[in-house]
This record gives C-alpha cells, sequence and structure tokens, in this order.
C-alpha cells in the first residue's frame, strides 16, 4: 500500500483542500492532515493521498523549512517517498525557503518548480509569473496585507533568497542539489514540464495544476466516491480573506439574498468579543435561517474596509501580522459562539488563514475530501461530523457561493 500512496505539503489549509480535491476528482481518495503530526504519531489512514498542512504561509523562512523538513520526515516514517510540495499559485509565502529546504531533503534530487497554472490564468515566461497576462507584482496580489508580491520574477525572488542553485529549464543543469523553475502558457507545457521530471526522478512543486499533470504517472489505488450530500438549508460563511474575488462574491450572494454580518474590527482586539454582540449576531442568523437565507460573516466589504482595518493596526504600533491575526481571531471567535448555539447543515470558509483558525478552534486534525465543487472549493467532511466547504480567497466564480444556498446532491 505505501508505495501507492502520494505524501503533498502544502503551506496553508485552503490550499491542501484544493490539492486533495483534484485528486479526489481523479479518483484518488484523499486526506488532509491539518497540522503536522508528532514524529512517532501513525497516519491511521489507507488513504491513496495523504496532505499535511504546515501553517507556514505568514511564518519566517527558518522556521517555515524546518516545517516542511518535519512534515516530509514524517511522511517517510509511514512508508510514503513520492512527495507533492504546493506552493501558491501567486508565489505568496516563504516559496523559496521551503523548496530549499525540500531540495535539502535529498541532496541528490533535483526539484521542479512548475508555477503555471494556465486554466486559472497563471502563466510564466521568461520566469516571470503572469496572472490573466499582468504581473504578478501589478495584481492585487502586491496589497496582501501579510504576504505581498514585490517582484514578478520568480527566477529573481529564488536566487535572492535561497543559496541553493537555481536553474531554468532550458539552462545548463548544476551538479549539486538544484531548483529547476520551468516555464508555461499552457496546459500541454505544464505537462511537458511534469513529464521531464518524471524521466529524470526529480521532486515537483507548484499550484495543483501540475499537480494534475502529475497524478496520471503515478500508481495509485482508485476508489469509489464518496457519499457527499450538501445541504443548503442553514449555510454559515465565514469570510476571511480579503481579496477582490471574494469581496465580489459576497456581494453578489447578498443581492440573491444572503444576510450580511460584518464584524467591524475594533481598535483592540484583545478580549473575546462581547457576548452580547455576538448573541445579536445568533438571533440575526436563526432569523435568516428562517428564511432559508445563509448567513455571511465578514470583516471586509471592499478595499477601503481593508485599508481603514490596516490604518487601525498602525496607530497602536502593532506590526501587520499581529494585527491581521487579530482579526482572524475575532471572526474566528465570533463563529464559534455561534457554532456553540446553533448547528449549520454546512460551514464554508473563505481563506486559508481563517480556515486554518476555525479548525484548530473546532479541534479538528483530519479532514476527508467528498468532492471538487470547483477549482480551488472543496466539501469536505470532519472527523467531528462538521460539513465543511473551504476555498481560497483568490479562487472561484463570482457566484461561487450563491450555488451553496440551495439544497444540493452531489454524487
Amino acid at each position: 500500500m505505501t508505495s501507492k500512496q502520494l505524501g503533498i505539503i502544502a503551506d496553508d489549509l485552503s490550499g491542501a483542500i484544493e490539492c486533495a480535491a483534484v485528486c479526489r476528482r481523479m479518483g484518488h481518495q484523499a486526506v488532509v492532515i491539518t497540522r503536522i503530526p508528532e514524529s512517532d504519531q501513525p497516519a491511521q489512514t489507507h488513504a491513496s493521498v495523504i496532505v499535511v498542512v504546515t501553517d507556514s504561509r505568514h511564518l519566517p523562512s527558518i522556521t517555515a523549512s524546518h516545517r516542511l523538513d518535519a512534515a516530509v520526515r514524517w511522511l517517510m516514517r509511514q512508508g510514503i517517498y513520492s512527495f507533492y510540495k504546493k506552493t501558491d499559485s501567486a508565489a505568496r509565502g516563504p516559496l523559496a525557503a521551503e523548496l530549499a529546504a525540500l531540495a535539502r531533503v535529498e541532496p541528490t534530487c533535483t526539484v521542479y518548480f512548475v508555477p503555471a497554472f494556465p486554466r486559472l490564468g497563471r502563466t510564466v515566461m521568461d520566469g516571470v509569473l503572469y496572472i490573466d497576462g499582468i504581473p504578478v507584482a501589478e495584481t492585487a496580489f502586491a496589497k496582501d496585507p501579510r504576504s505581498p508580491i514585490n517582484t514578478s520574477s520568480l527566477l529573481t525572488l529564488l536566487r535572492q533568497q535561497t543559496d541553493v542553485p537555481v536553474t531554468q529549464a532550458s539552462g545548463k543543469r548544476e551538479a549539486s542539489a538544484t531548483l529547476v523553475l520551468c516555464d508555461g502558457t499552457s496546459d500541454d507545457d505544464v505537462r511537458t514540464s511534469v513529464e521531464a521530471a518524471q524521466r529524470c526522478g526529480a521532486r515537483l512543486a507548484g499550484p495543483a495544476g501540475a499537480l494534475e499533470a502529475l497524478l496520471p504517472h503515478l500508481d495509485l489505488d482508485v476508489s469509489q466516491p464518496l457519499e457527499s450530500r450538501m445541504d443548503g438549508n442553514s449555510v454559515l460563511i465565514v469570510a476571511g480573506s480579503c481579496h477582490p474575488v471574494t469581496q465580489a462574491q459576497i456581494d453578489r450572494a447578498e443581492s440573491d439574498g444572503a444576510c450580511v454580518i460584518r464584524l467591524v474590527p475594533p481598535h483592540s482586539m484583545e478580549t473575546p468579543p462581547l457576548p452580547d454582540a455576538s448573541n445579536t449576531f445568533i438571533a440575526t442568523t436563526q432569523d435568516a435561517w428562517r428564511q432559508h437565507r445563509p448567513v455571511i460573516l465578514c470583516t471586509a466589504r471592499c478595499p477601503a474596509d481593508v485599508d481603514v482595518a490596516l490604518a487601525a493596526g498602525r496607530q497602536q504600533g502593532l506590526d501587520i501580522h499581529v494585527y491581521t491575526e487579530q482579526i482572524t481571531q475575532y471572526l474566528v471567535a465570533t463563529t464559534t459562539h455561534i457554532l456553540h448555539t446553533l448547528h449549520p447543515n454546512l460551514i464554508t470558509v473563505c481563506g486559508g488563514a481563517t480556515s486554518q483558525a476555525l479548525i484548530d478552534a473546532l479541534g479538528i486534525d483530519r479532514l476527508d475530501l467528498l468532492r471538487e465543487i470547483e477549482p480551488g472549493i472543496g466539501l469536505c467532511r470532519a472527523h467531528t461530523g462538521h460539513m465543511l466547504v473551504i476555498k481560497n480567497g483568490a479562487f472561484g466564480k463570482v457566484d461561487a457561493l450563491t450555488n451553496l444556498f440551495a439544497p444540493v446532491t452531489l454524487d
């Protein structure tokens, strides 16, 4: 069995769900482990694909490197030696540090980095990452509060931030541990890069597009579809992402009948939300569900909301990471207070940091992927019994949240 398993390491939960959803769509049972297990903890699963979340998107490079190494070592102890490193499609996070750490696991093994995901508008030419034809450093990702993108050149980024030799796929190969950066403007380009990596026994890293191209090359077990009913009678949507895609989805959902509760971050969030406020939210939620309307909890409806929140943090002299984490915890504390009283049929979470914080608050350490709803969005069942949809903040059609309103059977 162990020779027929794939280990995936993802730096945030929404990316892990995205990968697991791709695997489930292609017939492979996938389980997401929401935090790195203890070194002697067994996997306790025979799934074809095990995805481990390092939750390292916003960590210092050295800490991220250690977490990636710990995840790989744990997978190896499970007898898994085939790995895929999931990276953010916009190259956010300690990318260079994690790729270098993967290269150092086995110094003789090359790592092919295939960052293109053409179907989602991510293309790479001459080492430069574009999103829908625009250099990534000129898109909304340049204004990401915690992981802003400052350069569109992945080649420059990797060479500046790691001492591991970096080459391009068409360039001269180095003899030592090497990162090979692959261009790509089409799905065929991605498949060609994956095939080249397979021929030379290299490890692979990239967004979910390269994973999709890799899976047919692996001897993984194929399983039957899992029961995946999604009841939309009482839906709670927790939108922590401030990406314009999520903001547009909230606007569309509200116009289609959703009840939106915007939690205005107070100037100090050192204490949990006031019970009176949370009780008001509970009453509002109950009333909306009686009308068969979903409820959306969010802290940002537009770019101006983000600017106001960040300005408040600066006035207090708070580090941006500290303040955004406070906002996330404020949102999650309000959510869990509602969940302790009400029991929605479906919880939808937008954004990697928010989904990880909520999963931790609910004590969930394992998610079984039931179905890919659309790229970047997966339906999961937690070992606690919760049904969740987890969505990357930058992914999904404008009506992605609206589509969760009505009872739907996904078989």
